[in-house]
């Protein structure tokens, strides 16, 4: 249906219609024009409807188009693709029968409805080729996506078929489900009670310092192996470093185990906790897990110089505290014996520091004296703040999360010192000031490492209100956190003098993609990737990989993906200048067992989530009673209108 409309109101219409007339009067009716009585009126009219059709013209007409649209009522079936539907003895039922079931439902409700298939487990797949290998459930994440693509359509049943074990995402049960139609769900997998003992939980630090010891707990979960002996042992390779035993008394019951082990050498350790089987005990898969843990020399000291009290220092030390690598001591300033001996970086709050000769992070304020550096200098010029807004700069020296760019437009402003700001030589600007609207130069956040000596200024206070912002928004620090922390590990490390420079993280799992990022360095310390790079991957068996990294703005990059499970080791190669680099290294590769921890179905989850939103459970022997359920269901299309201009 289409129809007409003007901008102006169609009251105008009357003012319109007069002056047409009037002037076409005037032209034919007074005289103006001889000619026939024929002739006058046909051009009277022409003249009449011209007028008209003008002055309409400057009411601003559009014509509107109003279609009316039907939907199809729309069931939604989800069905778990994972692997541990097909880890039980009626695993053929899936691969065939099952998916020949599927297909006949969907076949039997299309002409009355719109029957969408999903796929879920890693992630959800529409229209799926059923292969249940997924590694891991996450059922929360289908429901949420089924949320975002159907949220106000017309959506009359909704259908998952799984075997109620999720362990990826949050409770599915407190996921947003915003249908007004219930949800049936398909019980799959097996039920039967069996013999089973679950490392259910292991808790250690993945830290751990030289020389010292640290403690691993296990939890292990017995089900129905009442009178047994369970019997857990932790090892490193072939070596057994402890063993404990411990019986069973009852038919469901959590046991715990605690270990103390030794830290004696520095380096990544992979240590091994097997429980030993029972008799009859089906499913080993889930007795045996890996952790590792980084021993490190030990732990650096920080030290918090201060003579005032600041929100600001508690937000900063709380920062530094999380981070297992620290340890911070705060002291007074006019207390402290100048012994800087025993620390690896010095944070200077609204106070001076004289010849520590370490890395200083300087926080400047209200209370803060000049400051002359060889690369910075800072000289008040009144006592008072100026309320300041943060921008990010393009910056080289570390990495922090892209999502601070779009963070620093939330983030409540922070107070700097009136004062003139000079920099002398070369300096890296993390955050500069806004000062009411105006982009300027002088720093929040700023870093130099000239001549081997790293140093930082923040010319600004407020921050705990940046941390206090983020929990309020995310329930969380991480990124707070994340900018104290990497702006220490810079000013903290202990200089490399390596000309190439590999950085990665240690330990993945085997569905992450790897990211290794390389740094050059010319004889002046300075950033190049003039030369190709490569490097040669060697897994547990022998076998060599060689790759060719890819050039960023100033240094090297490259992305694995789709790595086997094991240890490996590398050796990174270039040539510059006619000399040759090397960087060797190694990192691991886990494997995604989640499927294989628990086989056992969860009926009462499946139970759960369907009385919660109206609707029933039925097990795989049920599909034809799920099916005269759904039959009962009216099919309504809906209708809606949708309009348009022009």
């Amino acid at each position: 249906m289409s129809f007409i409309t003007t901008e102006w109101s169609l009251i105008w219409l009357l003012p319109c219609l007069a002056l047409a007339f009037v002037l076409s009067f005037v032209l034919y009716k007074k005289g103006v024009f001889k000619g026939s009585k024929s002739i006058t009126r046909l051009l009277f009219t022409l003249r009449f409807l011209s007028i008209f059709i003008l002055a309409f013209f400057v009411l601003r007409p559009y014509i509107n188009h109003v279609e009316v649209l039907k939907e199809q009522p729309i069931i939604l079936v989800g069905v778990d693709n994972s692997s541990s539907l097909v880890a039980q003895s009626d695993s053929s039922y899936y691969k065939g029968e099952f998916i020949q079931q599927l297909n006949n439902f969907r076949a039997e409700f299309e002409d009355d409805f719109q029957v969408e298939l999903y796929a879920f487990g890693e992630q959800v797949e529409r229209n799926p080729k059923f292969d249940f290998k997924d590694r891991k459930t996450n059922l929360s994440d289908y429901l949420k996506e089924m949320s975002d693509i159907y949220s106000n359509r017309n959506v009359v049943a909704t259908v998952i078929a799984s075997d109620g074990i999720y362990n990826s995402g949050s409770n599915p049960l407190y996921t947003n489900y915003p249908f007004n139609a219930p949800l049936y769900t398909l019980l799959l997998g097996d039920t039967t009670s069996k013999k089973d003992l679950e490392l259910s939980n292991i808790s250690y630090n993945d830290l751990a310092f030289l020389d010292n010891t640290f403690p691993v707990r296990t939890s292990v979960l017995a089900r129905f192996c009442s009178g047994e002996t369970v019997e857990v042992s932790i090892w490193e390779g072939d070596i057994l470093l402890d063993k404990e035993e411990s019986i069973i008394n009852n038919e469901d019951e959590l046991l715990n185990f605690d270990f103390k082990l030794t830290a004696n050498s520095v380096g990544l350790h992979n240590y091994r906790i097997e429980v030993k089987p029972i008799s009859g005990e089906q499913n080993t898969a889930n007795n045996t897990q890996n952790i590792f843990i980084d021993i490190l020399e030990s732990k650096q000291k920080i030290l918090l110089l201060s003579q005032i009290s600041h929100p600001d220092i508690k937000a900063i030390s709380t920062a530094i505290s999380n981070n297992k690598n620290y340890e911070l001591v705060f002291k007074k300033a006019d207390e402290f014996d100048g012994n800087f001996s025993s620390y690896s970086l010095v944070i200077a709050f609204q106070t001076e520091v004289v010849d520590a000769n370490l890395p200083i992070f300087y926080f400047l304020g209200s209370t803060s004296t000049p400051l002359d550096l060889n690369w910075f200098s800072f000289s008040p010029t009144k006592s008072s703040l100026s309320e300041v807004t943060a921008e990010y700069h393009s910056f080289s020296l570390f990495s922090i999360s892209d999502k601070w760019q779009n963070w620093l437009n939330e983030l409540p402003p922070l107070y700097s010192p009136v004062a003139d700001y000079t920099f002398s030589t070369e300096h890296h600007n993390l955050f500069t000031q806004n000062i009411v609207g105006i982009t300027t130069t002088k720093p929040i956040i700023s870093f130099s490492k000239q001549n081997g000596n790293r140093e930082a200024v923040c010319a600004a206070e407020g921050l705990w209100k940046w941390r206090l912002f983020e929990y309020l928004k995310t329930s969380d620090h991480q990124l707070f956190d994340e900018l104290i922390n990497k702006s220490i590990q810079f000013l903290a490390v202990k200089e490399d003098k390596r000309p190439l420079r590999l950085r990665h993280d240690k330990l993945l799992y085997e569905n992450e993609n790897l990211l290794i990022e390389a740094d050059l360095y010319n004889a002046n310390y300075e950033l190049v990737n003039t030369s190709d790079l490569a490097i040669e991957l060697t897994d547990e068996m022998g076998n060599t990989f060689n790759y060719s990294f890819n050039k960023t703005l100033n240094n090297y990059s490259l992305e694995l993906n789709q790595l086997a499970v094991g240890n490996y080791s590398y050796e990174a190669k270039t040539v510059f200048n006619g000399k040759e680099y090397l960087y060797k290294g190694n990192f691991s590769v886990l494997p995604l067992e989640l499927e294989q921890i628990r086989t056992q179905a969860n009926s009462q989850a499946l139970y759960t989530l369907s009385k919660k939103y109206g609707g029933k459970t039925f097990d795989n022997r049920q599909f034809n009673s799920l099916k005269k359920e759904i039959s009962t269901i009216e099919s309504k299309s809906l209708s809606y209108t949708q309009e348009s201009q022009s």
